[in-house]
């Protein structure tokens, strides 16, 4: 499952201090606070061919704005080709080489694991004394996760968890706007007196992407157990609290009139960007961009959090560089996708509002947008919580789960599905599809 990224990653979605990268002539890639001798990187002139699944998120120019004039102009002797989309196997069977693939960890498995192309960077860290620790230790934490003790790629950028709110509505019906560290309850009382109508328009107080929100929950519920390849719907107690949550947002007076298929999240996004019929939209898969902004009177307050989790957020969902099993180059495209991560980097795209970060250094946060006017006089500190909430599971199913919280949603707000019943059938779909999934590949 790909989180979208936005026209303002350029565009979205969806960073790093302290590692001090390999460069100049004869610079390496070391950690300072040790001090044994790092092994040098080869300056062979090397091309790295770059692949991203879906070129609508980092069209060409973008991706050599960001990404691969930094890295040329740091490494003189490497060159970038970038790849947009296409069908990995037939780029195989073609002949072409790809060194690095960059995707959401929801989409890693398919694009990286699924064509055999992961690669286990863990002795390239030790050998140029790459220090992890520089790294949002949660994100870390996934990327261990998805490769079951090993390591495939480095967390390069992250997507927002934040709320985006319309002053203006705000202002129409006299409500104080959102403040940062609400817990759920605040914010369902302040969505419950702005869901309305007035003078013929019908006004929600909230939307979001539902399941985003499930998969990132805040407790840490795993969608789909790595180990027995089982759905948790119907198994975690937990799945009915989460779900009733939520669930009492869209109950409220007005969403009666909204088609059952309209609850999903590009509908709940053009509702407030475009209709601006929405007082609050949690922004989950993307930074959003100035064409969708335009002339909106916005702010960002924080995710909103539980009452016994103060300043715990959702769980992260990075982008990660990966250095394949195929590259020819294999130190040239760690010396690139250590850069990335590096201060120096992180904090220029920082400052110009391309993206947010994934370093643990959390004062790096407070220069994003600094050089971008579109952030002047916003809240950019919500963009991400104080403490990201540890991973529940990481693995290729977990979209399934996603795809089948937004069916419990549309079941028991449009259906009058009791919760437990909509879990357990949503459960029941889920094990059936990885069922069949797992026979197709034997």
């Amino acid at each position: 499952m790909c989180i979208r990224r936005h026209a303002a990653f350029l565009p979205l979605c969806l960073g790093l201090a302290m590692l001090v990268s390999a460069c100049g002539s004869d610079k390496t890639v070391t950690d300072p606070s040790k001090e044994a001798a790092a092994v040098p990187i080869s300056k062979e002139p090397a091309e790295l061919s770059v692949y991203f699944p879906f070129p609508a998120d980092w069209p060409e120019a973008d991706f050599m704005k960001t990404f691969a004039q930094p890295i040329t102009a740091k490494f003189p002797h490497i060159t970038i080709k970038y790849i947009a989309g296409g069908k990995i196997p037939e780029l195989l069977a073609a002949g072409q080489k790809i060194d690095i693939i960059f995707a959401s960890i929801g989409a890693s498995p398919t694009y990286l694991q699924e064509n055999k192309l992961e690669y286990d960077i863990s002795p390239m860290i030790k050998k140029h004394n790459y220090n992890l620790n520089q790294l949002e230790p949660t994100m870390v934490d996934i990327a261990k996760q998805f490769a079951r003790g090993g390591i495939y790629g480095l967390p390069v950028y992250t997507p927002p968890s934040t709320i985006y709110y319309n002053k203006d509505i705000f202002d129409k019906f006299g409500v104080p706007y959102p403040k940062d560290g609400m817990t759920w309850d605040e914010l369902y009382d302040l969505s419950k007196s702005l869901t309305r109508t007035d003078a013929g328009v019908t006004y929600y107080g909230l939307g979001s992407s539902h399941g985003h929100l499930a998969m990132m929950n805040q407790l840490s519920i795993p969608l789909v157990l790595s180990d027995t390849k089982k759905s948790t719907f119907d198994t975690d107690s937990r799945w009915k609290s989460f779900a009733d949550n939520l669930l009492r947002f869209y109950k409220l007076p007005g969403f009666a009139d909204i088609k059952s298929n309209q609850i999903s999240e590009p509908h709940e996004r053009n509702r407030f960007f475009k209709d601006r019929n929405v007082a609050m939209f949690i922004a989950l898969t993307a930074l959003h961009s100035p064409q969708e902004l335009g002339n909106l009177n916005w702010n960002l307050a924080s995710f909103p959090v539980l009452k016994d989790k103060p300043g715990v957020g959702p769980q992260a969902y990075p982008t990660y560089f990966y250095v394949t099993s195929m590259s020819q180059y294999k130190d040239q495209a760690f010396e690139a996708i250590a850069y990335l991560t590096t201060e120096e980097y992180q904090s220029a795209r920082l400052k110009e509002g391309r993206f947010l970060t994934t370093s643990s250094n959390k004062s790096l946060r407070q220069s994003f947008g600094q050089n971008n006017p579109v952030y002047a006089g916003k809240n950019v500190k919500a963009f991400q919580p104080d403490q990201y909430a540890p991973a529940g599971s990481v693995n290729k199913y977990n979209g399934n789960g996603i795809g089948e919280f937004n069916t419990v949603m549309k079941d028991v707000v449009f259906g009058g599905k009791d919760v437990n019943t909509a879990l357990r059938e949503a459960a029941e779909r889920i094990n059936k599809q990885i069922q069949e999934a797992e026979a197709a590949s034997k």
